[in-house]
């Protein structure tokens, strides 16, 4: 059963400044870790200027905690230089049928 874990953003940064930062800074942690196949797989969307949307699927839980421990400190390292908040959701993805 797969994770997906959602990260919802808002911060004071447009939305072309925090994509250029996440090219940057974060685009080649979240690359590794898809080649350690720790990440199945992320996305990003623009929701609105000053908001938007990581998508992460993870193959399990272990996984995803693996990854989480891993990325706090970036992650907290990025809250504190833009001043940006997340809302965060996560669970397993059920097959239906």
């Amino acid at each position: 059963m797969s994770y997906v874990r959602v990260m919802v953003n808002e911060g004071p940064l447009t939305s072309a400044e925090v994509m250029r930062l996440f090219n940057k800074n974060s685009k080649p942690l979240f690359e590794q870790h898809k080649k350690d196949k720790t990440l199945k797989s992320y996305s990003v969307v623009q929701v609105s200027d000053h908001k938007g949307l990581l998508i992460m699927e993870f193959d399990n839980k272990s996984k995803m905690n693996k990854f989480l421990k891993t990325m706090a400190a970036h992650r907290n390292q990025v809250a504190a230089e833009t001043g940006m908040q997340w809302w965060i959701y996560h669970g397993p993805v059920k097959a239906s049928g």
